[in-house]
Formats: structure tokens, sequence, C-alpha cells
């Protein structure tokens, strides 16, 4: 593990630090932490003067009890920009190049050290395929006579890389970043829950993960059927799902409330409640699903959505079902051929779905803004024609 610890140029008195279960006594928090975690790396993220003023004495102290001799990461003083840009690079270099785990301790963090540590964390998190895992801690002192404990603070870090994956969902339907820690905190309070003798509900959290991993699969692939219908929408499960977790979600992750409301946004208008495709209903929910297609700005969905959907308009039975016991692929082709051709008028979606599926290699492609157009003009058509239907007919 690598410890990474701030020394500021504040006149640090003795106290007695105390973090899972241990004390030690010492004026720097970063002594303790390396006697605690037994780190094979230490590095003390200090300007030339918080280091003429602690350094030495820090890193005698530290090479006394035997553990590494702490090596210097050199910031500078000062708020202009420059400066500013040098500190954060050189705390975002001390963190991405460790080929361990990460301890930050932001204890004796000077001025504005802290805020830009949170910062670089983020930027690591968020640009590095493979970052180093991170925690983050900080030890109150409370004074020379008492007890001062080092707070966990890595959770809140948790929770930002949460919100940021789920916001990554709500923006591109991808879930696969978003699933992985909701089933481990899953796992985390259901063991919870039987070593503490099966008190209250069993958490729900691990359910809500498959439910997102069963909408990302469904939606990435198009899979029309099980995101809307059948036996288990996926849609629908992702909707019930945020329902059932509510509560907890609001005990253990409340700062996700806020982003899971908008994911349940996202899939109410998807749920059709057993209405078939064909259907008045079920015509609004496929428009909503290219619609939602179209401003993620997946646009080959989107046609395909618009394409596949708006021709299943009043189909019959065996064909307007998709992975249904009863659908009919040469039915489906037969009414296809009906609906590409009806009153005499080919396929309105043929040119902007070819234009998309054949990549544009043409002599002179079609601009991006014509295909925009043009998907926008022929949703509000299908929106026209979903409007004139009138009530659903009887299945």
């Amino acid at each position: 593990m690598r410890l990474i610890s701030f020394l500021g140029t504040g006149k640090y008195g003795k106290t007695t630090y105390s973090f899972e279960s241990s004390t030690c006594r010492t004026q720097y928090v970063a002594h303790a932490l390396a006697l605690f975690t037994k780190p094979n790396e230490i590095r003390l993220i200090a300007t030339a003067e918080a280091w003429n003023q602690h350094g030495d004495s820090l890193a005698q102290g530290l090479s006394g009890f035997g553990h590494p001799v702490p090596g210097q990461v050199r910031v500078p003083t000062g708020g202009e920009p420059q400066k500013l840009w040098q500190m954060f690079g050189a705390i975002v270099e001390v963190i991405r190049t460790s080929d361990c785990p990460v301890l930050l301790d932001i204890t004796h963090g000077f001025r504005m050290q802290p805020f830009f540590a949170a910062a670089c964390i983020q930027y690591i998190q968020s640009v590095l395929p493979n970052p180093p895992q991170i925690r983050v801690v900080y030890g109150e002192y409370r004074g020379s006579e008492q007890e001062s404990p080092i707070w966990e603070l890595t959770p809140f870090l948790e929770v930002l890389s949460w919100s940021r994956n789920l916001m990554m969902f709500l923006q591109t339907g991808q879930a696969d970043d978003v699933v992985a820690p909701t089933e481990a905190l899953g796992r985390e309070l259901s063991r919870q829950w039987a070593m503490t003798g099966r008190q209250g509900t069993q958490s729900q959290l691990r359910a809500l993960a498959q439910a997102l991993s069963a909408f990302g699969d469904d939606f990435t692939t198009i899979r029309t059927g099980s995101l809307l219908i059948g036996r288990q929408p996926s849609a629908q499960r992702l909707w019930d799902a945020i329902e059932r977790t509510r509560d907890e979600v609001a005990q253990h992750l409340p700062a996700l409330a806020v982003v899971l409301d908008q994911v349940r946004a996202m899939v109410e208008p998807l749920r059709l409640g057993g209405a078939r495709l064909s259907t008045k209903a079920g015509q609004l929910a496929l428009l909503k699903l290219a619609r939602l297609y179209q401003e993620m700005g997946r646009y080959s969905e989107a046609i395909s959505v618009l394409r596949e959907g708006w021709s299943t308009a009043k189909a019959p039975g065996n064909c307007d079902h998709p992975g249904a016991d009863e659908f009919n692929d040469d039915e489906r082709k037969k009414w296809d051929n009906q609906w590409a051709y009806r009153d005499g008028h080919p396929d309105p979606t043929t040119e902007v779905r070819n234009d998309i599926q054949h990549a544009g290699f043409r002599k002179k492609p079609n601009k991006p803004d014509w295909f925009k157009t043009r998907l926008n003009n022929l949703l509000d058509e299908w929106q026209a024609a979903i409007d004139s239907m009138g009530h659903d007919h009887p299945e």
C-alpha cells in the first residue's frame, strides 16, 4: 500500500490517534497511520516551507520505527493559476503512479490542498482505465488529552463514483459500471443482515443491480420485446426495483436518491402494463424508446425502433409481440411488406435507415444535419399517426 499524507506549516501537538480499534500517540497523523496500516511506500505532499518545518522530524520518526523512508512530493505555495496546475499535476502523479492500493490522508493539508486532492481523485477515476484502489481518511484533532479519531471518508468517494456511473447510464444506457458496485454493496448489506440475526428487511440492492444489468443489456442490444413486453419486461423490472429500494437507498446512499429518480423517470414511459405493441399504448412506448435513443445520440438504434415500431401499428397478434411463442416470422415479413407499400406509398423510413446502416458509403454522403432533421421529422410523423389511432383496439 502507498500511504500519501499532507504536511502543512501548522504547529502539530501530540495526541492519541485512534483508527480501527488501534491507537498511537504522536504529533503526526501519518506516523499513526503507518503504524496502523503497515504501508510499503510513504509519500508526503508538502511545500518547501512545510517540509523544512516538519519533514525531517516526521521522516526520522517513521524510519526510527522501521517504516519506509518517506519521499517528498514538492508542491508550490500560492494561488496563481500556474502554481495551482503544478499542484494538481503533482498530486495526480503521486496517486496514479501507485502499483498498489492508495491510502490518502488529508488531515494536514495546507489551504486548498484537500480540495485539490478530491479533484485529483475524481480526475484519476474518470480517465484512467485501471486506477489504483483509493481510500481517504481524515484525523480529527481533539487535543492532547483526548483520543483523536481518524475518520474513513472513502464511502463519499464511492458515492461520487456511483453518481458518475449512473449519469453515464442515463446518457448512454450502459449499465455495467454501476451494476458491480451496487451488487457489491447489496452483498455486504445482506451479510450484515445475516450476522445480526436477520433483523429487519433483507437488502434489495442486489435485485436493483440485476434489474439495471437486464435493462442495460436489452437497451444496448435493442431487444425491444424484452424491454417492453413479456412476463418480466426489463423496463418494468427496473422501475419496480427502484420503487422497492427507495428507503434503502435513502438510508445507505442518500446522495444517489436524486439520480435514481432520474433513472426511474427515464424508464417510466416504457412501462406497458401488458398492452401489445400494436395498440396505441404500445406505439407510444415504442415512440418514447426511439426518442430516448435519439436523445442519447444513438441514431442507428433510434431509426431501427422507428422503422420496426411504426410498422407494428395495428399489426395482427402473431407479429406484434417479439419473443412470444405465437410470433410468426413469415407473417411478420408479410405485414412489413404490406405496411411499406400501403396506399401505394413506399416505406418513409427507407432512405434514412439505409443511409445510416450503409455507413455513408456513397459518392455524396448526406451530412449529419440532414440525417438528424429527417429522423426528427419522421418521429413527428409517427407521433401524428399514433395520435390519430384513437382508442386501443381489443387484443
